[in-house]
Formats: structure tokens, C-alpha cells, sequence
């Protein structure tokens, strides 16, 4: 499978795709290199270009990963002319991560890490992380968020979690050869869960943001010499649901005194405006559009 040869052919960068297409820069390069997948253009300087007909594969291979067929499936029955799906249509459940649901979700509910173990192995051997958050780990986690008040609701969402972080923790310290768009740092200013910050930074890496991610409490005050010591464009923060005045005031003077984002998750939705009148940016405590609105916000910056 390759680009088009037409030279009439409309071409588009790799970060023009990655928003159509919703497949971060990482991955799309990944299928490049060990699928073979694409074959896109090359400018002078090595930078891949893309056609209308590469976007249309792309889309496929997604609507067939929606379905939980796995990238080397889904590649090889496109190229044997299997029916394509449709890809307009994404609200169909895909039996395969139901599966994987259903099977998470049983052990979840007997405690069974073994099991949870066997199926995370399975997952990661067939599809890349970004891809397994979006389909399986982030609607799982929801799912459980949901049933908190259920007997041992709260235990079980405590247990996923832990697990969650500690197959996960590692994927922030791993190499890539993706180009560094920016560096933030990701940390706690209240006592709480970590995990919500550790998807925002695993999905972050996806897109090329590299994380300092600090474990357990951090002061703002530690922050701000972080920032300003190692040139980093800003940080996401953990905040309490309902942030008291002190610590508002903690957060303003952070962004005064770095000079850069600070973005706040953790807060009930209606302290937004309280923290956009102190020159903070609120994300919504949904991972992975948290994800894409830190990205979005730092191209701004730099277009």
C-alpha cells in the first residue's frame, strides 16, 4: 500500500492527518515502519506527505480496529479485498473490545490481577497503546467510575486503577523517535489519584509532548522553579474538586511567575470560570480529551 503517484495529487503533513484522522503522528509512523501499511511522499528534508487516498486507507484501518481486528488483519484483508466497513459509522460497538471488556471486567469484579494480567499481554501484543486506551482501558475506567457507589464499587475502581499505573508508569520513561513539540511537567498540588494524570501524559507522548511526571504531593512553589530551572512550557495539574482560595491564589501566582500554561484537571466543572479568571487553563477530567485540548492549545502557541 502506497501514496498515490498522481502528481496532480493533493499532499498533506503528517499533523494535518493525525487531526483528520484522529491516529496520532507516533502510531501513524508505526504502521509505516512495521506494517508497511503507507508509503508516503518524502519533502527534501525527509518530512512525510500524505494523499486524499491515504486518509481513506487510514480511516479504514481505524474502522476496522473499532471492531478490534488487529493492524496486521486489518492490513491484509484490505489488500486481499475483503468488504471494506463502513466508515462513517462509529457508533456500532466493536465485538472484539467487547470482549476484551467483558473479560476485564469479570476479573475486575473477582479481584483476579491474573487474569487482568492475560488479557493486558494480549491487548499490548496486538495493538498499540494509544489505541488500546481509546477502545478499551479509558471506557473500562469510565464504566467503573460509574459504579462507585455499587458494593465494593469504590475497591474495584481503586483496584483497576492500580493496576492501570503500573503497567502504564513505565510507557512515560520509553524511547521514540518522535520530534519533541513541547515539555510539561504533570503533577499533584492535592492528595489524590495519580492515574487521571498518568493517561493525560501516556496519550500526550502519542502526540509528541514529552512528561515530567512527579509522583505523589507537589507544591506550586516547587513547580514554578521546575519550570523556570528547565525551560518547560508549562504543567498539568491536579487540583482539588472544589480548590479553596489559597490554593487558587498558589496556582495564579504559578502561571504569573512562569509565564506559561498551567493546566488544571480534578475540579468540579463549575470552577472553570474561577480558574480562567486566574489566567489557568481547565481541562474536562476526560483523559483523552484533555489529551487533545493541551495539544491543540500548545500549536496554537507555536503557529
Amino acid at each position: 500500500m502506497s501514496a498515490s503517484s498522481d502528481p496532480q495529487a493533493a499532499y498533506y503533513p503528517i499533523r494535518v492527518v493525525s487531526n483528520e484522522t484522529g491516529v496520532n503522528a507516533i502510531t501513524l509512523r508505526a504502521w509505516e515502519r512495521r506494517y508497511g501499511l503507507i508509503t508516503p511522499k518524502r519533502t527534501a528534508k525527509g518530512h512525510r506527505l500524505y494523499t486524499e487516498a491515504d486518509i481513506q486507507l487510514i480511516r479504514k484501518v481505524v474502522s476496522l480496529l473499532q471492531r478490534g481486528i488487529p493492524i496486521s488483519q486489518a492490513k491484509a484483508m484490505l489488500e486481499d479485498g475483503a468488504p471494506e466497513p463502513e466508515v462513517s459509522v462509529t457508533t456500532a460497538q466493536p465485538s472484539q473490545w467487547s470482549q476484551y471488556r467483558a473479560r476485564l471486567a469479570d476479573a475486575i469484579q473477582n479481584f483476579d490481577d491474573t487474569e487482568i494480567a492475560r488479557v493486558m499481554d494480549e491487548v499490548t501484543s496486538f495493538f498499540p497503546v494509544d489505541i488500546a486506551l481509546r477502545f478499551l482501558l479509558l471506557p473500562l475506567h469510565q464504566q467503573l467510575r460509574e459504579q462507585i457507589t455499587e458494593p465494593l464499587g469504590s475497591s474495584r475502581l481503586q483496584f483497576f486503577a492500580g493496576f492501570l499505573q503500573g503497567r502504564l508508569s513505565l510507557r512515560l520513561s520509553e524511547s521514540t523517535d518522535s520530534e519533541v513539540e513541547a515539555t510539561l511537567v504533570l503533577a499533584n498540588t492535592v492528595y489524590s489519584d495519580d492515574l487521571e494524570l498518568l493517561l493525560i501524559g501516556i496519550l500526550l507522548k502519542q502526540f509528541g509532548i514529552r512528561v515530567i511526571r512527579l509522583a505523589g504531593l507537589t507544591t506550586p512553589q516547587e513547580l514554578s522553579e521546575l519550570i523556570r530551572t528547565q525551560n518547560l512550557q508549562g504543567a498539568v495539574v491536579g487540583v482539588a474538586d472544589t480548590p479553596e482560595g489559597n490554593q487558587l491564589q498558589s496556582l495564579r501566582t504559578l502561571a504569573a511567575e512562569t509565564g506559561q500554561l498551567i493546566f488544571c484537571t480534578g475540579q468540579n466543572p463549575t470552577q472553570a470560570s474561577a480558574l480562567r479568571e486566574r489566567g489557568l487553563v481547565p481541562l474536562n477530567r476526560d483523559a483523552q480529551q484533555d489529551a487533545l485540548t493541551v495539544k491543540d492549545v500548545l500549536a496554537g502557541l507555536n503557529e
